[in-house]
């Protein structure tokens, strides 16, 4: 197995470290932290941690650069005489990390000089970069080719296709996780449901369980509003009222949300559930925006410790649903039905277009 030397401990090394441990023997580890005259090793590995500067110039082992910005340590190492030719930039190892499966596409080969470094493309063309610039010019060509999309973020207007969610169109791309989030948990919804503004949800979902449809509104009196409850100040709330909340796309207008948690506490009977679903990534919403104004949007943690103080409440379930490809068409005013059903397969929590939580009372 053969000999190497790591610099770099972060990210970039966890990310490849299994693999890396398959491969190779690592005899030591390189940081700019390390103090030179105190031993210090990698967790329990009892592999030292050395200053770059301790490194000896007489070795042979290679010296891999565990950053997508390795160029900076390149430099540090060649301002230390180290031999250029022991210098791996391990982008060809898999996991790949970032921008690493454009790289992998392009190039056989990065092969360090003193002064620049030659990148040798699959079809043997070489490009010899000196520095940082170079390189992310490099990349920033890379990436057009690879990517259509930057092409089409660049040439797009700045004005969203719809500042309807779509809905002129087809339906907006985040009902589709509020109905697969609602369609999981049907079986909560029975007994007396109860519902903001209407009761389209209560019906869908409730079916036969559905004993009592009830709808709440702030100001509303409209028909099919059963009664005026504002979840901010409390009042109108009626105490014990449904075995079953439905309570979509609300909290973002509400600032109090340590009153609204109580106060949907005091609308549940005991043993009822609520099923909430925010804004996590998304444009507001223009009526909902100009009547109530808008607070919030919500990432899972928020959910979970905005009911945490009420003792009677119980989150028994929180998450997000949501990719890149889904929330950019949501914001930008594309509706469902221009999305393949794909898209939606793939769940990021990193992109959270809803979050939802299930909340139990007693």
């Amino acid at each position: 197995m053969q000999e190497i030397i790591v610099f770099g401990t972060g990210k970039y090394f966890t990310y490849k470290e299994e693999k890396l441990l398959q491969k190779y023997h690592i005899v030591a580890f390189l940081d700019n932290k390390a103090e030179r005259d105190t031993q210090q090793f990698y967790g329990n590995t009892g592999i030292r941690i050395l200053h770059p500067a301790q490194v000896s110039l007489l070795d042979e082992k290679p010296i891999f650069l565990m950053s997508v910005h390795f160029i900076g340590m390149w430099r540090q190492l060649m301002e230390l005489g180290v031999c250029p030719d022991r210098i791996v930039f391990p982008f060809f190892i898999e996991p790949y990390f970032e921008n690493e499966e454009v790289l992998n596409r392009l190039l056989a080969e990065i092969r360090f000089s003193r002064h620049y470094f030659t990148c040798t493309a699959h079809d043997t063309t070489q490009l010899q970069i000196n520095g940082t610039e170079e390189w992310r010019e490099f990349l920033r060509v890379s990436y057009r080719r690879a990517y259509p999309l930057i092409n089409a973020v660049a040439q797009m207007g700045t004005k969203p296709l719809s500042r309807q969610f779509g809905t002129e169109r087809g339906t907006p791309v985040d009902r589709y996780y509020i109905e697969k989030f609602l369609e999981e948990y049907k079986h909560l919804v029975k007994g007396e449901v109860l519902e903001i503004e209407d009761n389209t949800y209560s019906l869908r979902y409730g079916g036969e369980q559905l004993t009592h449809s009830i709808v709440m509104d702030v100001g509303n009196h409209g028909e099919g509003v059963t009664f005026n409850g504002n979840l901010e100040t409390g009042e109108g709330i009626q105490n014990e009222l449904a075995d079953c909340f439905i309570l979509t796309q609300t909290l973002m207008y509400l600032f109090d949300l340590k009153s609204a948690a109580h106060n949907i506490g005091r609308l549940l009977k005991r043993g009822g559930t609520a099923l909430v679903t925010c804004s996590g990534i998304s444009q507001n919403s223009r009526r909902c925006m100009d009547d109530y104004g808008c607070c919030f949007n919500f990432n899972v943690d928020a959910l979970r410790k905005m009911f945490s103080s009420e003792p009677d409440l119980k989150v028994i379930e929180a998450g997000s649903y949501g990719n890149v490809k889904t929330v950019m068409a949501h914001i930008s005013g594309l509706c469902r039905e221009d999305l393949d059903i794909s898209d939606f397969q793939e769940n990021d929590k990193y992109y959270p277009l809803i979050v939802y939580a299930v909340v139990k009372k007693g």
